[in-house]
C-alpha cells in the first residue's frame, strides 16, 4: 500500500511538472488521482474535483466520449488516441472552435496489472488552421483558370494545376513528379530556356516574357506569355525551385489577327470611317473618309467630329443624336459633311455606335460609318427623269391604243386583265372597270365558254400565244363573233412578266364564210346531179364508140370520163367542207383490223399509182373502234398527196405503230417538202404551200384541211414532219376505243 501511494504520489509530481494539460485516473472507477493547471483550465474547473470519479466529475455532454474512453482504455489497456478533436463551446463559454489532440494511456502496477490511468491533451487548433489554410490554398491553386507549375532546379516537376494540364495534355491520373521540361518543350527551346532564360530570373522581379511549349499528347507548339520567380526554403533561405505561371497567347494572337483583319477592312472599306472620344475628338478616320472631306493624315488626329460636319448637322448631332445615341446606345440617318478644301456640302447617310468600357459600361467613345448619297442623289434624278419620259411614253401609247379600231388589252401572268382600251366601250355593255381582271367573261357566250377557258388556262401554263374565236355580248344585246389573240412578254429566264392581247370584230367576216359555206353547199348539191348526168353519158357514148369500132374517139370519151372523175372529187371535197363547217360532218363506229383496212387502202392506190411502189411496214396488228371510212378517207388522202408531191422519187412509205392506248400512221415521201415557216398552216383550209413548184400540182387545198377534221372528231392528233427538198413525213394518232366528238 505503501509502494503504490508513493508511485501515485510521483505521477502526481509528474502530472504538475507536465508542461502539457496531463491527468492520471486510477481504479476501474477512474477516479481523479491527480491533474495539473493546464488540465484543470482545460476542463474549466478547480483542483477541488480530484478525489472524484471522472464521470461524476466531468458530467458535461462535450466531455462524456473522454469518459467513455477512459472507461474503455482501462478495461482493454489499448491506449486511446485522437487527433483533431475540435470543441466549438468551451465552458469559458467562447464560441471559437478549438482542436486538441488526446492520449489516454493504461498505468500497470509492478504486478503489471492495470492501476491507472494517464491522460495528456495537446492544444494543435494553431496547426489546424494553417494546414486549413494550406489546403484552401492549394485548391485555389488548383482551380485557377491561370495555368500553374512548380519545379526544382534541375527541372523535375513537383506541381501543376488543372489549368495546366489541359493546357498541356497531361491527365490527371498522371504523377507530374514524374514528369521534368523535356516532356514540354522543343529542343530548341529547351536550349534557350535552360542556357539564357533561367540565368535571367532574379530574386525580386523573377522573369517575365514569350516561350513556347509544347503538348504532349498532340505535339502543338503553343506560346504563352510566362512569369517565373524563385521559390525558396522559408528556413534556410536557399532557392530550392521556381514557379511559373503561364498565359495562353493563342487567343490573343487570333484576337489581334482579327482586329488586323478588320482594321483592313475599315481601312480599304469605300464608306467613310470614323472613330472617336466621347467629345467628338478624332482618333481615326479611315483612307475612304479622309478622301471624302479633301482631310490631310496629319490633320486627323487634331480635328472634331463637329468641324467636319456642316453646321446644320452639328446641331443635329449636338442637341438630339448624342442624347438618343446614350440612351440606345446607335443612331442611323441623313446627315452632311463639308469638303475641307472646297466647302462642299456632301449629303451622307450615316449610322452611329456608342462604344462602352467593358466594367463600369461608361461610354467612352464613338464609331462612325456613313455612305456617300451623291451617286444616289443623281440617280435619284435621273431616275425621276426617266420616270418623267416613261409617263410620256405611256400617254402616247395609251393615246395610240385608244386611236386603233380593235380592242387592245394586256394582262398579268395569272391572266387577270389590267389594261383595257377604249374601244372596248364602244362595243361592250359592261365599263371598263367591271371588265377589268375575269369580270370581261361575264359577256361571252354560253356555248362559247368553256372552250375559250380552258386554251386560257393552256396559254397561261404553257406561254404558248392565245388565239380563239367566241362570241361576246354588245351593248344592243346581241352576241358578235371575236378573233382573240396574246401573246405573252417574257423575261431573260423565260418567264411571262405581261400578256398583250387584241381583240378584232370578225362578225362582218363570219356572216361572208356562213354565206360562202351556205353557197358552196348549195352549189355542190346543185353540180352533183348534173355532173353524175354527165358521166352516165359519157360512159354510154364510149361504149357505142367501142362497139363501132371508132377506138380514137372511145379514148376521148374516156379522157372526158377521168376529168368528170376530178370534177366529182372536187365536188365531195366542197361538200365535205360544208358538212364540217356547218357541223354536219356524220361520223359511224365499228371493230375493224387495222392493218387489213391498211392494206385494202394501199392495194387500191397502188393500182393506179403507176411510177410509186408503195412500200408497207406495218406493225400494228389489233383491232381498233372508230370510223372506218373515215380513216380509209384520210389514208386515200394522204397517200395520194405523198405520190402527187414527189414526182421524182419511185417510192413511198406508208407505216403502223402502236401501244396499248393508240394506233399511229405515217406515210412518208421523198418529194419537193413543205418549208419551215409553212409547216403550222398545212391543215388550213384552202391553203396551199407557196414557191415555184408548188403551183404545177392541182388541187384545192381542202385534203388536208378534210382529213384533219375527221382526225379530230375521232379524237386523234395528225401532225407532219417535213424538210424542203427532202420530203415530208405525215402521221396521224387515234385512241383504240373511239368515241367520235359529235357522239356518233
Amino acid at each position: 500500500m505503501t509502494s503504490l501511494n508513493s508511485e501515485q504520489e510521483l505521477f502526481k509530481s509528474l502530472v504538475e511538472a507536465y508542461p502539457i494539460p496531463s491527468a492520471v485516473y486510477i481504479g476501474e472507477d477512474i477516479i481523479i488521482k491527480a491533474a495539473n493547471q493546464g488540465m484543470l483550465k482545460f476542463w474549466d474547473k478547480d483542483a477541488s474535483l480530484i478525489g472524484w470519479s471522472l464521470r461524476d466529475a466531468l458530467p458535461e455532454a462535450v466531455f462524456r466520449h473522454f469518459v467513455t474512453a477512459a472507461e474503455q482504455v482501462f478495461n482493454t489497456g489499448i491506449t486511446y488516441h485522437h487527433e483533431e478533436d475540435r470543441m466549438l463551446h468551451l465552458p469559458d463559454g467562447s464560441r471559437q472552435s478549438f482542436y486538441f489532440s488526446h492520449t489516454i494511456k493504461i498505468l500497470n502496477n509492478p504486478e503489471g496489472k492495470a492501476a491507472g490511468l494517464l491522460h495528456t491533451v495537446s492544444d494543435i487548433t494553431e496547426e489546424v488552421k494553417v494546414r486549413a489554410r494550406e489546403q484552401q490554398l492549394l485548391c485555389l491553386v488548383d482551380h485557377n483558370a491561370d495555368h500553374m507549375s512548380v519545379a526544382d532546379m534541375e527541372g523535375n516537376l513537383i506541381y501543376m494545376n488543372a489549368a495546366a494540364r489541359k493546357l498541356l495534355g497531361v491527365d490527371a491520373e498522371t504523377d507530374v513528379t514524374t514528369l521534368s521540361a523535356n516532356d514540354f518543350y522543343t529542343a530548341a527551346e529547351l536550349r534557350r530556356v535552360q542556357e539564357t532564360i533561367i540565368h535571367q530570373i532574379t530574386e525580386h522581379a523573377g522573369w517575365q516574357g514569350t516561350i513556347r511549349l509544347t503538348n504532349r499528347v498532340t505535339g502543338e507548339e503553343i506560346p504563352c506569355h510566362v512569369n517565373y520567380i524563385l521559390v525558396k526554403n522559408n528556413e534556410t533561405g536557399e532557392v530550392i525551385g521556381r514557379g511559373a505561371t503561364l498565359r495562353d497567347l493563342r487567343p490573343e494572337i487570333k484576337a489581334k489577327a482579327e482586329l488586323q483583319r478588320l482594321a483592313m477592312i475599315v481601312d480599304i472599306s469605300e464608306d467613310f470611317c470614323n472613330y472617336c472620344d466621347i467629345n467628338g475628338n478624332t482618333i481615326y478616320l479611315n483612307a475612304a473618309g479622309l478622301k471624302l472631306i479633301g482631310m490631310d493624315k496629319k490633320r486627323m488626329t487634331s480635328s472634331n467630329l463637329y468641324q467636319y460636319h456642316s453646321a446644320k448637322s452639328a446641331e443635329a448631332i449636338r442637341e438630339v443624336i448624342m442624347p438618343q445615341l446614350l440612351l440606345t446606345g446607335k443612331w442611323s440617318g441623313p446627315l452632311e459633311l463639308v469638303h475641307q478644301q472646297t466647302g462642299e456640302i456632301i449629303p451622307i447617310h450615316k449610322q452611329l455606335f456608342i462604344i462602352r468600357e467593358d466594367i463600369t459600361n461608361t461610354p467612352v467613345a464613338i464609331a462612325g460609318i456613313a455612305r456617300d448619297l451623291r451617286p444616289e442623289v443623281k440617280a435619284g434624278k435621273a431616275l425621276d427623269y426617266k420616270n418623267t419620259q416613261l409617263q410620256i411614253a405611256i400617254r402616247e401609247l395609251e393615246f395610240l391604243a385608244n386611236s386603233v379600231p380593235v380592242v387592245v388589252w394586256t394582262s398579268d401572268p395569272q391572266g387577270q386583265l389590267d389594261y383595257i382600251n377604249q374601244r372596248w366601250q364602244e362595243k361592250s355593255p359592261l365599263p371598263i372597270q367591271r371588265a377589268l381582271g375575269n369580270g370581261w367573261a361575264e359577256t361571252i357566250h354560253p356555248d362559247d365558254e368553256k372552250r375559250a377557258w380552258a386554251a386560257w388556262r393552256n396559254s397561261l401554263t404553257s406561254g404558248v400565244p392565245y388565239q380563239i374565236e367566241f362570241r361576246l355580248l354588245d351593248k344592243f344585246g346581241a352576241y358578235r363573233w371575236w378573233m382573240v389573240r396574246a401573246i405573252a412578254l417574257k423575261d431573260e429566264h423565260d418567264r411571262i412578266i405581261k400578256w398583250y392581247g387584241s381583240n378584232i370584230d370578225i362578225t362582218d367576216q363570219k356572216e361572208l364564210e356562213q354565206q360562202k359555206d351556205n353557197f358552196l353547199g348549195v352549189a355542190s348539191h346543185e353540180l352533183k346531179t348534173p355532173v353524175t348526168s354527165i358521166k352516165a353519158y359519157a360512159q354510154v357514148m364510149e361504149m357505142m364508140f367501142k362497139r363501132a369500132g371508132d377506138t380514137k374517139n372511145a379514148g376521148l370519151l374516156a379522157k372526158m370520163d377521168s376529168q368528170v372523175n376530178r370534177l366529182n372529187t372536187l365536188i365531195g371535197d366542197l361538200l365535205e367542207v360544208t358538212k364540217i363547217n356547218t357541223g354536219r360532218l356524220q361520223l359511224s363506229s365499228s371493230r375493224f383490223s387495222f392493218n387489213q383496212m391498211v392494206e385494202e387502202v394501199t392495194e387500191e392506190v397502188q393500182r393506179t399509182a403507176l411510177h410509186h411502189e408503195i412500200r408497207k411496214e406495218l406493225h400494228f396488228d389489233r383491232e381498233i373502234t372508230g370510223d372506218k371510212e373515215r380513216i380509209y378517207q384520210v389514208i386515200i388522202n394522204l397517200l395520194t398527196n405523198a405520190i402527187k408531191y414527189s414526182p421524182d422519187s419511185s417510192y413511198i412509205i406508208i407505216s403502223t405503230s402502236g401501244n396499248d392506248d393508240e394506233v399511229q400512221l405515217c406515210v412518208q415521201d421523198f418529194g419537193i417538202g413543205i418549208k419551215a415557216d409553212q409547216q403550222h398552216r398545212i391543215f388550213e383550209q384552202f391553203y396551199r404551200v407557196s414557191g415555184s413548184r408548188e403551183h404545177t400540182f392541182p388541187g384545192l387545198g381542202l385534203g388536208l384541211y378534210i382529213s384533219s377534221q375527221i382526225i379530230k372528231h375521232l379524237n386523234g392528233n395528225i401532225w407532219v414532219n417535213s424538210a424542203e427538198g427532202k420530203g415530208s413525213t405525215f402521221c396521224f394518232s387515234l385512241p383504240l376505243h373511239n368515241q367520235d366528238k359529235n357522239g356518233s
